[in-house]
Protein backbone atom coordinates (compact mmCIF):
# COMPACT_ATOMS: atom_id res chain seq x y z
CA UNK A 1 0.00 0.00 0.00
CA UNK A 2 1.65 3.18 -0.98
CA UNK A 3 1.41 6.26 1.33
CA UNK A 4 -1.13 8.86 -0.40
CA UNK A 5 0.12 12.41 1.04
CA UNK A 6 -2.73 14.10 -0.48
CA UNK A 7 -5.61 12.06 1.42
CA UNK A 8 -2.67 12.17 4.59
CA UNK A 9 -2.91 16.11 4.33
CA UNK A 10 -6.87 15.83 3.89
CA UNK A 11 -7.39 13.72 6.46
CA UNK A 12 -5.02 15.89 8.80
CA UNK A 13 -6.81 19.23 7.93
CA UNK A 14 -9.87 17.53 8.57
CA UNK A 15 -9.26 16.30 12.32
CA UNK A 16 -7.44 19.70 13.13
CA UNK A 17 -10.65 21.38 12.22
CA UNK A 18 -13.24 19.42 14.05
CA UNK A 19 -10.49 19.49 17.18
CA UNK A 20 -10.14 23.16 16.49
CA UNK A 21 -14.23 23.57 16.48
CA UNK A 22 -15.17 21.14 19.10
CA UNK A 23 -12.48 22.42 21.57
CA UNK A 24 -13.71 26.09 21.04
CA UNK A 25 -17.20 25.17 22.22
CA UNK A 26 -16.27 22.85 24.85
CA UNK A 27 -14.32 25.47 26.29
CA UNK A 28 -16.53 28.04 25.89
CA UNK A 29 -19.49 25.75 27.50
CA UNK A 30 -17.11 24.81 30.21
CA UNK A 31 -15.19 27.62 30.90
CA UNK A 32 -15.88 31.23 29.55
CA UNK A 33 -19.48 31.49 29.44
CA UNK A 34 -19.98 30.65 33.01
CA UNK A 35 -16.42 33.17 34.06
CA UNK A 36 -18.19 35.76 31.67
CA UNK A 37 -21.56 35.08 34.18
CA UNK A 38 -19.30 36.78 37.04
CA UNK A 39 -18.76 39.80 35.74
CA UNK A 40 -20.48 42.77 35.65
CA UNK A 41 -23.02 43.41 32.91
CA UNK A 42 -20.64 45.83 30.50
CA UNK A 43 -17.54 44.17 30.89
CA UNK A 44 -19.38 40.97 30.09
CA UNK A 45 -20.87 42.35 26.75
CA UNK A 46 -17.44 43.46 26.06
CA UNK A 47 -15.46 39.98 26.49
CA UNK A 48 -18.75 37.90 24.55
CA UNK A 49 -18.54 40.40 21.63
CA UNK A 50 -14.77 40.74 21.53
CA UNK A 51 -14.83 36.96 21.98
CA UNK A 52 -17.62 36.56 19.45
CA UNK A 53 -16.01 38.59 17.02
CA UNK A 54 -12.60 36.42 16.60
CA UNK A 55 -14.47 33.35 17.17
CA UNK A 56 -16.30 34.07 14.23
CA UNK A 57 -13.73 34.09 11.74
CA UNK A 58 -12.31 30.30 13.27
CA UNK A 59 -15.94 28.84 12.68
CA UNK A 60 -15.94 29.88 9.41
CA UNK A 61 -12.42 29.16 8.26
CA UNK A 62 -13.21 25.13 10.35
CA UNK A 63 -16.77 24.82 8.19
CA UNK A 64 -14.65 25.74 5.23
CA UNK A 65 -11.90 23.18 5.81
CA UNK A 66 -14.67 20.31 7.15
CA UNK A 67 -16.46 20.66 4.34
CA UNK A 68 -13.98 20.21 1.64
CA UNK A 69 -11.60 17.70 3.26
CA UNK A 70 -14.78 16.25 4.10
CA UNK A 71 -16.50 15.87 0.63
CA UNK A 72 -13.00 14.76 -0.72
CA UNK A 73 -12.36 12.16 2.06
CA UNK A 74 -15.66 11.01 1.22
CA UNK A 75 -15.05 10.72 -2.25
CA UNK A 76 -11.55 8.80 -2.07
CA UNK A 77 -12.82 6.32 0.60
CA UNK A 78 -16.11 5.59 -1.44
CA UNK A 79 -13.22 5.03 -4.80
CA UNK A 80 -10.83 2.71 -2.80
CA UNK A 81 -13.28 0.85 -0.77
CA UNK A 82 -16.31 -1.85 -1.32
CA UNK A 83 -19.15 -0.38 1.00
CA UNK A 84 -21.57 -2.15 -0.45
CA UNK A 85 -23.37 -4.04 2.74
CA UNK A 86 -22.24 -1.91 5.29
CA UNK A 87 -23.71 0.54 7.57
CA UNK A 88 -21.06 3.00 5.96
CA UNK A 89 -23.20 5.29 3.40
CA UNK A 90 -26.00 5.00 6.51
CA UNK A 91 -23.89 6.88 9.22
CA UNK A 92 -22.06 8.54 6.99
CA UNK A 93 -25.77 10.54 5.96
CA UNK A 94 -26.55 10.93 9.55
CA UNK A 95 -22.87 12.16 10.56
CA UNK A 96 -23.71 14.96 7.43
CA UNK A 97 -26.81 15.92 8.06
CA UNK A 98 -25.99 16.10 11.60
CA UNK A 99 -22.75 18.48 10.57
CA UNK A 100 -25.27 20.54 8.81
CA UNK A 101 -26.93 21.30 11.80
CA UNK A 102 -23.94 22.12 14.20
CA UNK A 103 -22.84 24.27 10.81
CA UNK A 104 -25.67 26.01 11.10
CA UNK A 105 -25.88 26.31 14.56
CA UNK A 106 -22.25 27.21 15.04
CA UNK A 107 -22.60 30.24 12.32
CA UNK A 108 -25.82 31.65 13.98
CA UNK A 109 -23.96 31.87 17.40
CA UNK A 110 -21.21 33.78 16.17
CA UNK A 111 -23.17 36.08 14.00
CA UNK A 112 -24.53 39.61 13.51
CA UNK A 113 -28.16 38.64 12.89
CA UNK A 114 -30.81 39.47 15.17
CA UNK A 115 -31.64 36.04 15.67
CA UNK A 116 -27.95 35.59 16.59
CA UNK A 117 -28.44 37.76 19.21
CA UNK A 118 -31.41 36.37 20.47
CA UNK A 119 -30.05 32.95 20.98
CA UNK A 120 -26.43 34.41 22.66
CA UNK A 121 -28.81 35.96 25.12
CA UNK A 122 -29.40 32.39 26.39
CA UNK A 123 -26.18 30.93 25.22
CA UNK A 124 -25.45 28.74 27.94
CA UNK A 125 -28.33 26.50 26.75
CA UNK A 126 -27.52 26.41 22.86
CA UNK A 127 -23.87 26.00 23.85
CA UNK A 128 -24.64 22.81 25.77
CA UNK A 129 -26.63 21.96 22.47
CA UNK A 130 -24.04 22.72 19.90
CA UNK A 131 -21.22 20.88 22.13
CA UNK A 132 -23.88 17.37 22.56
CA UNK A 133 -24.61 17.53 18.91
CA UNK A 134 -20.35 17.67 18.31
CA UNK A 135 -19.51 14.80 20.73
CA UNK A 136 -22.06 13.14 18.82
CA UNK A 137 -20.66 13.47 15.22
CA UNK A 138 -17.14 12.79 17.12
CA UNK A 139 -18.88 9.55 18.08
CA UNK A 140 -20.12 8.62 14.09
CA UNK A 141 -16.59 9.72 12.90
CA UNK A 142 -15.31 7.09 15.06
CA UNK A 143 -17.42 4.56 14.12
CA UNK A 144 -16.96 4.92 10.26
CA UNK A 145 -13.16 4.85 10.97
CA UNK A 146 -13.29 1.76 13.02
CA UNK A 147 -15.66 -0.05 9.93
CA UNK A 148 -13.92 -2.74 8.44
CA UNK A 149 -13.14 -2.01 4.79
CA UNK A 150 -12.41 -3.84 1.93
CA UNK A 151 -10.27 -2.63 -0.33
CA UNK A 152 -11.50 -2.76 -3.91
CA UNK A 153 -9.17 -5.03 -6.22
CA UNK A 154 -6.90 -3.38 -8.88
CA UNK A 155 -7.79 -3.69 -12.44
CA UNK A 156 -6.00 -7.20 -13.81
CA UNK A 157 -4.97 -8.72 -10.14
CA UNK A 158 -6.30 -12.20 -10.22
CA UNK A 159 -9.13 -11.39 -7.97
CA UNK A 160 -10.20 -9.36 -11.13
CA UNK A 161 -8.53 -10.47 -14.32
CA UNK A 162 -7.57 -7.85 -17.15
CA UNK A 163 -10.17 -7.99 -20.23
CA UNK A 164 -9.14 -9.71 -22.98
CA UNK A 165 -8.84 -8.14 -26.37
Amino acid sequence: MDFDVVMFVSRWLHILAAVTAAGGAIFMKIALHPASETLAEEPRKALREGVRSRWSKVVMIAITVLLATGIFNFLKINSAFVLKGTPYHAIFGVKFLLAMGVFALASILVGRSALAQKLRADAGKWLTILVTLMVVLIGLSSALKTLPHKEKPVAGTPSQPAATP
